[in-house]
């Protein structure tokens, strides 16, 4: 993504002024452009097959190189040689009976025309039998899907397959099979823990390129945190040199001297300068999105404390925090409303110490034996686990302690198999902005609007602003002349009759009273900027306008089933 997800500017190495910590959005830096991992020029592509003209993962395009899943449909380059297994090994450690092609149709929401769905596509992916009857795969591999099936290796039968969990911010799922003969003779492949550097791995799956299993080598090449492209957050992530394609996503990464899984193919950077660099989704990662399903029965939120952060590189800068030479840490320069943090911490604090871990003044710490980002530090925790701080507060010591709290953020995203809100009045249609509806303007934002985009990079929530509604389209009809889209197509509704709009269901819930009033206008204040402009709608005329345009533009409900019908018992 162009600018990152939670806590990227605060980690990457030559960041400008920090990011958002655990789950928040990118701050300015973290590893180039104006984000964490990547920036405007490159982003992360989807490694599952998908049909012609486009199939699902998404994230690519372009001639824009970078990040994404690995999905067909979206190649990555040329067709790389497989190594085998068998040159380093005489005999395999793992039956490679546990490694299953997955097959999915997908039918993906329209954020332009809510009230509809894209057209069907379908794709193939990788996945692998674990214990306990389970099948494991990415999350982008069966989003918005209408169908999965499952085929084993030189097996010529597809399972019907149900979904169990869908990890999205980890780009994991979790799935199964009700028929017994899928699972007879299987050995599950056997859960590891986090590789070191250098450690030699086999990647297995159905990338492009044929039809038969694939089997390729390499080693660990880097540890960090990383971009996950679907979910659009930081997570701790691996780097291998082995051949990853397109087709590979959901397959195991294991260890070639133990044969137990060390991760989970999932993206890799789409582009001819860039070579030999897949990511895998590491196990810390997918233990604790097992653990969330097994304990609570659905995947776990990552939390957040719900700040952003300013790194403290500058011995200036310090001096002015009135931190000595054994004091590190990175300065909070903004608090969430309704945030982990909200109530503790305070703008101008120090945070020196999470959860018993010592923060550097570029925003790294030791975790895992390894230098990361300290974004990392919650990734181990989760929503209502009570975490100590240390912090400097006017140059004293402080130490506090939070219940951690998912991050609300003013624009969502990875909202995947949620069904878009809408509400049509008058012609006009309105609907809360999110990634996703950013995203039908072209995957890496480069084409969407920039008021909306820089809502997206830059918007924080407040009490009085948890969503952003827009004015998304104008239907020319009757009871809106005047009113185009060239004059307020995109503008932000601000208020309703006078009353300010905190979010999408506010706003329903205003235009229902003024509706029901018995006055004679809906008054809408909308903009883009620091200038409004006024709409103003005839009561009496709506709900005739509304049956109007259904009929017109074929649209079979005014509202999603997230609200009532706005217009009812008007006459």
């Amino acid at each position: 993504t162009p600018r990152g997800g939670g806590g990227g500017g605060a980690a990457g190495e030559g960041g400008a002024d920090g990011g958002r910590l655990a789950g928040g959005k990118g701050g300015r830096g973290g590893g180039g452009g104006r984000g964490g991992g990547g920036g405007r020029g490159q982003k992360r592509k989807a490694l599952d097959m998908g049909s012609p003209g486009g199939g699902v993962g998404g994230g690519g395009g372009g001639g824009d190189r970078g990040y994404g899943e690995l999905s067909h449909g979206h190649h990555v380059g040329g067709i790389n040689n497989y190594m085998g297994a068998d040159d380093i090994h005489e005999e395999p450690l793992i039956s490679m009976d546990a490694i299953v092609k997955v097959f999915c149709t997908h039918t993906e929401p329209n954020y332009s025309l809510p009230w509809q769905r894209k057209r069907q596509t379908a794709s193939t992916s990788s996945g692998f039998i674990i214990s306990g009857r389970r099948v494991l795969t990415n999350a982008h591999s069966v989003e918005h899907h209408t169908q999965v099936k499952l085929k084993k290796r030189g097996s010529d039968t597809k399972y019907v397959a149900r979904v169990l969990a869908i990890g999205v911010e980890c780009d994991l799922a979790l799935l199964t099979v009700e028929d017994d003969e899928f699972f007879e003779g299987v050995t599950p492949v056997e859960l590891g823990n986090l590789p070191n550097l250098q450690d030699h791995v086999t990647v297995v799956g159905y990338p492009i390129g044929g039809v038969a299993i694939s089997v390729t080598s390499g080693v660990v090449s880097r540890i960090e945190v990383l971009s996950y492209s679907h979910g659009s957050s930081e997570l701790l992530g691996l780097q291998i040199d082995a051949a990853i394609n397109s087709g590979n996503s959901g397959g195991p990464v294991l260890s070639q001297t133990k044969g137990h899984l060390i991760g989970v193919a999932f993206q890799g950077y789409a582009g001819s300068s860039v070579e030999n660099q897949g990511h895998m989704v590491p196990y810390p990662v997918i233990n604790r999105f097992l653990r969330g399903v097994t304990e609570a029965g659905r995947p776990p939120q990552l939390p957040s404390l719900g700040v952003h952060l300013q790194l403290l590189n500058s011995p200036s800068l310090r001096k002015f925090l009135l931190m000595s030479k054994e004091h590190t840490g990175v300065m909070v320069t903004h608090v969430e409303h309704n945030s982990s943090a909200e109530g503790t911490l305070e703008r101008g604090d120090v945070l020196m110490e999470v959860d018993g871990i010592k923060v550097a003044n570029d925003g790294s710490c030791l975790f895992l034996g390894h230098r990361l980002a300290i974004v990392s530090i919650l990734q181990a925790r989760f929503i209502g686990d009570v975490v100590p701080v240390r912090l400097l507060r006017a140059g004293k010591e402080v130490k506090v302690s939070m219940t951690l709290k998912a991050l609300k953020q003013l624009v969502p995203r990875g909202q995947y198999d949620v069904r878009p809100q809408f509400v049509l009045v008058g012609g006009l249609l309105f609907q809360p902005l999110s990634l996703e509806y950013l995203q039908s303007w072209g995957g890496d934002l480069k084409d969407a609007p920039t008021h909306l985009a820089e809502m997206y990079y830059d918007g924080v929530t407040g009490p009085t602003k948890r969503e952003v509604v827009m004015l998304s389209q104008v239907l020319s009809d009757e009871a809106n002349v005047g009113f185009t889209f060239d004059s307020i197509g995109l503008d932000f509704v601000k208020a309703v009759n006078d009353v300010p709009v905190a979010d999408m269901a506010g706003f329903v819930a205003l235009v229902r009273a003024g509706l029901t009033s018995g006055a004679e206008f809906l008054r809408l204040e909308v903009t883009r900027g620091s200038t409004p402009n006024i709409v103003v709608l005839e009561v009496a005329k709506l709900k005739a306008a509304d049956k109007r345009v259904e009929d017109r533009y074929q649209i079979p409900v005014r509202h999603s089933s997230h609200f009532t019908d706005v217009l009812e018992g008007l006459e």
